[in-house]
């Protein structure tokens, strides 16, 4: 699919109504997904109807900065540790990290793209949306995740110089970045995601970009991209993790 057709509205209308299938699917099902209920799936419908669909401005990527990706932080959320074995004595040392890792990684000049679930119990408030306004970068922008909404679907973060549904990126092949993986991907697209966490990767075209794939730190799209057009080949790189995928392809 070429940038200029990607770009049109129609390519936008066409994402909108793929991922709304997913979480209509979900919301109608008696388990929602195995992992979260039917209510889960309802308030990012009402997400889906408040929030606007984006495609990432061309001059997000002049070659003069990096977008970077990370997805499900979980910031302040203790049980996530045990959840998804991450590496971290408490949440407190995990949100240190975290931050570290995105001082250490993101310049300034660079752009910032959260694919959803920022922050959870008490780090839920003014401290984390400062950290996040201030924080290196010079766009942060949200796709809205499950944990960033209440049970109504309002929205329960702020800091972010942009919040929306979901973002669509031209390229070979093109990028649609959904907090929650479609369970029908359009033809030709590559679905980069968050939710699942720690879960293994698929030979389909899905990229988890939630942090226990990536080593806790953000990941440039470039790197993503290179991903995204092996497995729109029919490729799947070796690795368990989608950072290891990308390696192997480097290597």
């Amino acid at each position: 699919m070429t940038s200029e057709c990607f770009n049109a509205d129609l390519a936008l209308l066409k994402a909108e109504a793929a991922y709304r299938a997913h979480l209509e699917a979900a919301a109608a099902g008696r388990a929602g997904d195995g992992r979260h209920g039917r209510k889960v799936f309802r308030a990012m419908l009402r997400a889906l109807d408040a929030l606007p669909a984006r495609s990432l401005a061309p001059s997000m990527e002049d070659g003069l900065s990096t977008v970077w990706v990370w997805s499900d932080l979980h910031l302040g959320h203790e049980n996530i540790i045990r959840y998804t074995n991450r590496p971290f004595a408490n949440a407190s040392a995990m949100d240190d990290a975290l931050y570290a890792n995105w001082a250490t990684t993101v310049t300034p000049a660079d752009a910032l793209l959260f694919v959803g679930d920022v922050a959870m119990r008490k780090a839920v408030g003014e401290a984390t949306w400062s950290r996040i306004r201030h924080g290196p970068g010079r766009v942060k922008q949200l796709v809205v995740g499950n944990h960033d909404l209440t049970g109504s679907g309002a929205l329960r973060v702020d800091g972010f110089d942009d919040i929306c549904s979901l973002l669509c990126a031209a390229g070979d092949p093109p990028l649609l970045f959904t907090h929650m993986p479609l369970s029908d991907v359009p033809k030709g697209w590559v679905n980069v995601h968050g939710h699942t966490h720690a879960a293994p990767v698929t030979c389909s075209p899905h990229i988890n970009v939630s942090v226990e794939h990536i080593r806790y730190r953000p990941l440039a799209l470039p790197r993503i991209r290179a991903l995204a057009k092996a497995l729109a080949q029919g490729r799947y790189p070796a690795g368990s993790s989608t950072l290891e995928r990308i390696e192997s392809l480097e290597n």
